[in-house]
């Protein structure tokens, strides 16, 4: 297995260009081929550098020049007609290649027998001091459509690049962009858990000057994406997610865009919700009844039932109470908030996955959307959403954000893995990007949906059996999610669906040892190993400041902030950009 680089160079600083270049050399090995495409570089002391590295004569290092800049595009294709290997690997001229990282990704795609696999990167400046770690999740096909997450390094077969006809020009600033999706239409990528790549955050590139996108950039993304869905004969409204950096400052495009399926014709909903009348709840001093106060929410987030799109599509109210609760009381309470519907009431005990299921069987609509009554839905027209995103067959359900009363994050998704199953709140604030992968603005795969808003079509409902009653107070929803997995099924949340949750205010919230327990029996392999989709890499660590993990987990806060301390003082220091971490030593240059 040969791979050959891709380099296109033009008018680089010839200090970053030989970190770049010696860095790709050592990753080679003198086996693997070096490419470098000179984009009609005007610069003197880069074209200088060229020379010494057509002057060292290395056997695996080619050097192609176009006769006029061409762009990036072009370049990468040159260099791609070029290439002696079965594989590609396109560098940025201004990064790093690491060479233990590269050659883990080397042996995993050996063992998988994959055509395309890409890996973990960090951040660093243009001195080359880290900014940031960037651990991506596995394939995570909504993510892709959302954000280009799969950035460097990818090593790819040269056979499905010359099919699908290489880089496109006119798509200069997210060519690699549209490159991947097109590839994940034909071949699914394999996630290489190791940090292979440094990508250098510089003031101006191609694609962004400062922390702005450049809008061409932007308007390329937004193309290749459209163009992604076109190719599946499915019609997609894409737009890019516009996003506050700071609290002064304009909405600007970030990168991220939020793309929504048409959907053919008109659907019928029901949503269900499970619950107790008359229970109240003080919520920013003011005493409320959390069912009324669910349907007000509703009402207004819905609007005129006669306005959801598509024309046509219907919305029922399925409140199931509990069996001494007032049948009467709760039709009036639709009625005087204009929801169409039935209540219905359960048996006597206590079962949350029982009323869920009850309420199904009951419901006339295609989609079901099962919603607690603890719950204040603030996302006007979040009907169309779900809709959209449930469009495709292999999507078993959709959730929201989950906000706490302060407006703080209480659920971007599950995180499931390592015994335990928790909410997913990488920050507190819901208004920032929440992780490296911004899952606070796109659309993404998670294991699990929290219950307290899970929407799914009808037939998945049914062939899943609805929600297993041997969770009756908790983990109902992760048993449901883990099931729907386990059938080759994906479960997505999208952020832009935003609810608050007064968290279990009608029952207490504990877990009981049984049903952990039993969860971890039932789902042993997928709750034994780590998320898939890396949200344990940014989950925040709470211990007890008393206790001795505690202890130790403050000793490292505090050794963090003397090391970030030492860290300012040598970046003063430091005149010359350099790898981070002794990456690439002097001596190991082979281009000085």
């Amino acid at each position: 297995m040969r791979v050959s680089f891709l380099v296109p160079v033009y008018n680089t600083d010839p200090a970053i260009l030989a970190l770049c270049v010696n860095s790709v050399l050592k990753a080679a090995n003198d086996y693997h081929e070096v490419i470098l495409v000179d984009d009609a570089t005007d610069r003197d002391d880069t074209k200088a550098f060229l020379q010494r590295c057509k002057d060292a004569d290395l056997d695996n290092l080619q050097i192609l020049h176009n006769r006029e800049n061409a762009g990036v595009s072009f370049s990468l294709n040159a260099a791609a007609t070029s290439a002696s290997g079965e594989f590609l690997s396109p560098v940025d001229h201004d990064d790093v290649v690491v060479s233990q990282g590269f050659h883990q990704m080397l042996r995993s795609l050996r063992y998988h027998a994959a055509p395309w696999a890409y890996s973990d990167e960090i951040q660093v400046d243009a001195k080359g001091f880290l900014i940031q770690r960037l651990y991506k999740p596995d394939y995570s096909p909504q993510l892709l459509r959302s954000l280009m997450y799969i950035n460097h390094l990818q090593i790819f077969s040269k056979t499905i690049f010359e099919k699908l006809g290489g880089y496109r020009e006119g798509f200069e600033g997210s060519q690699d962009y549209d490159l991947a999706l097109r590839m994940c239409e034909i071949s699914e990528p394999l996630h290489v858990e190791e940090i292979a790549y440094h990508w250098r955050i510089l003031e101006q590139t191609q694609s962004r000057v400062g922390e702005q996108l450049d809008l061409h950039a932007i308007d390329h993304a937004l193309l290749a994406v459209q163009e992604h869905f076109h190719r599946l004969d499915r019609v997609a409204e894409v737009s890019p997610v516009m996003f506050k950096r700071h609290a002064h400052s304009a909405p600007e495009p970030i990168g991220v865009y939020r793309t929504r399926l048409v959907p053919t014709r008109p659907y019928s909903v029901s949503i269900i919700i499970p619950c107790r009348l008359g229970t109240t709840k003080v919520i920013d001093g003011v005493r409320l009844v959390l069912l009324n106060h669910c349907l007000q929410a509703l009402k207004r987030s819905i609007g005129n039932t006669e306005d959801v799109s598509p024309k046509g599509s219907s919305i029922e109210v399925v409140l199931v109470l509990n069996h001494d609760d007032n049948l009467d009381e709760a039709r009036e309470a639709l009625t005087r908030y204009e929801l169409d519907g039935v209540a219905i009431a359960d048996q006597p005990g206590f079962d949350f996955s029982r009323k869920c299921n009850l309420g199904a069987q009951v419901s006339q609509g295609e989609v079901l959307v099962f919603l607690n009554d603890d719950t204040d839905i603030q996302t006007i027209g979040w009907v169309d959403e779900v809709i959209s995103i449930l469009q495709e067959d292999d999507v078993a359900c959709v959730g929201g954000m989950m906000q706490n009363v302060d407006r703080s994050v209480q659920s971007c998704g599950d995180n499931v893995g390592r015994d335990s199953a928790v909410h997913y709140a990488p920050q507190r604030s819901a208004g920032g990007i929440g992780d490296p992968m911004h899952r606070y603005l796109a659309d993404h795969e998670t294991t699990s949906i929290s219950g307290a808003f899970l929407c799914c079509r009808k037939p998945v409902y049914l062939d899943l059996d609805g929600f297993s009653e041997a969770f009756p107070n908790s983990f109902q929803d992760v048993d449901f999610c883990l099931r729907a997995r386990a059938k080759g099924m994906r479960c997505i949340t999208a952020p832009s669906i935003r609810l608050l949750h007064f968290e279990s205010a009608t029952r207490d919230a504990q877990v009981d040892a049984q049903t952990l327990n039993a969860l971890r029996s039932y789902h042993g392999p997928s709750l034994a190993g780590k998320d898939c989709y890396a949200f344990w890499r940014y989950q925040p660590i709470y211990f007890s400041i008393l206790s001795y993990n505690g202890l130790k987990f403050r000793a490292y806060l505090y050794a963090k902030k003397i090391v970030n301390i030492v860290r300012r003082f040598e970046k003063l220091l430091t005149q010359k950009p350099r790898c981070w971490r002794g990456v690439l030593k002097k001596s190991e240059y082979r281009v000085s």
